[in-house]
Formats: C-alpha cells, sequence, structure tokens
C-alpha cells in the first residue's frame, strides 16, 4: 500500500506542476516580467522585437503556439496502452507461472482454464482500470489545498480507492476459483471485458450531446 501512496502523491505533484505552466502560458505578459538590471531587460526587449517584431507578438506566441505545442508533450491522465502493456506483461508471466503449477498439481483441465480465465481478465482489466485510476485521480486532485494534511489526505484517498478496487478485483477472483458455478464466471468476464472500453473511451457516441459539448469546452479551455 505505501508505494501506492508515494506514486499517487508523485502524480499529483506532476499533474500540479501541469497545472502551473497551462496557468503561466495561458496569461503570459512581457510587462509583467522582472529583470534584474534595467540593462538586461533592454537588451531582452531589443532581443524580442529583433526576433518577433513587438512584444504583443510574443505575448501572443507563447499564449497559442507555444502553448498548444507544450500540451502535447505534457503528462497525459491516462496511462499509454505501450506502458500499459509493459508494466501487465510481468503479472501475465506469473499467471502462467500459477497455471503450470496447478497443472502439475493434478488439476482437471476445466480447473486450469478456469483459474488462466479469471486471472487473466483480473490482470488485464481490473487492474489495467486500476492504474489508468490512479493517473486520473491524480490529474483531478492535483490542487494541493490549503495546508498539508489535506494534500496528504487527497494522495491517500485516492491511494485507498485504487487499493480498494483491485483488492475486491482479487477477492472476487479468489471466490470464484473456488466454485463451480458458471453463470457468476459468465457474468464476471462480460464485466471485465467491458472495463477496458470505458479507458479506450468506447462509450463516446452514446453520451448525451449536452454532456460532450461540455466535455470538449472544457477541453478547450484547458
Amino acid at each position: 500500500f505505501l508505494p501506492i501512496v508515494f506514486v499517487v502523491h508523485t502524480m499529483r505533484c506532476s499533474y500540479r506542476e501541469k497545472g502551473r505552466l497551462i496557468l503561466d502560458l495561458t496569461t503570459f505578459d512581457v510587462d509583467k516580467l522582472v529583470c534584474a538590471s534595467d540593462f538586461d531587460r533592454a537588451f531582452i526587449l531589443s532581443a524580442i522585437s529583433a526576433w518577433y517584431g513587438s512584444k504583443e507578438a510574443l505575448r501572443d506566441f507563447v499564449r497559442s503556439d507555444l502553448r498548444a505545442e507544450l500540451l502535447g508533450l505534457l503528462p497525459s491522465p491516462h496511462l499509454p496502452c505501450s506502458y500499459a502493456a509493459l508494466i501487465l506483461s510481468s503479472l501475465l508471466a506469473w499467471n502462467c507461472d500459477m497455471a503450470l503449477n496447478i497443472y502439475k498439481g493434478g488439476a482437471t483441465w476445466e480447473q486450469l482454464l478456469r483459474h488462466v480465465l479469471i486471472f487473466f481478465q483480473f490482470f488485464t482489466c481490473w487492474f489495467w482500470c486500476a492504474f489508468n485510476g490512479i493517473f486520473y485521480l491524480s490529474d483531478k486532485t492535483s490542487s494541493p489545498g490549503s495546508n498539508r494534511l489535506l494534500d496528504w489526505s487527497k494522495t491517500l484517498a485516492v491511494a485507498v480507492v485504487m487499493f480498494l478496487w483491485s483488492l475486491f478485483g482479487f477477492s472476487l477472483c479468489v471466490a470464484l476459483t473456488r466454485s463451480t458455478t458458471v453463470v457468476g464466471l459468465v457474468f464476471y468476464v462480460i464485466f471485465s471485458m467491458t472495463l477496458p472500453l470505458f479507458i479506450l473511451d468506447a462509450f463516446r457516441g452514446c453520451r448525451f450531446p449536452c454532456c460532450w459539448k461540455g466535455m470538449k469546452r472544457e477541453a478547450d479551455t484547458t
């Protein structure tokens, strides 16, 4: 649990710096900049006039083109699929190792397939959502708050939610592996397969038009 706490806090600090950078670029103004001496200020202003033509041209460039370019380089509130595949590969290797041990232990093919299917869904779907949840919630709770206690409380809240999500999924896997019911297994597989669809934003077309316009407006402002 403690590694999750430190990862979440680091992610929140990273997204906080992203927000400050975006805000500084949005409100950039040459006249508000402070120089160490009048000579430095005169030299910088002359260089700006030579390169951009005027202070207003540099201001417009920073607020529009430079800001748009840097936004593409900033960390996204979603875990890239390539990174997710790299992280989940070790868990899938552990699942294969466990399946081999169960097979050598004398388990039937039905028990073996049940175990592999249940934990494959857990690692590829539930864990993927957990990792994405850390990225997403770290971005949404990146504001520090009024004091350090509130800041760490947000970190603990995100870590607890992701830990409970993973713990619930793992407990469900254990219960299903010990059970012989087929209905529960089918519902578990169907539900697990829908989880990545939310990560990949596959339900975008099903949203109400007013909600989609609101999210688009919010994305344009940020």
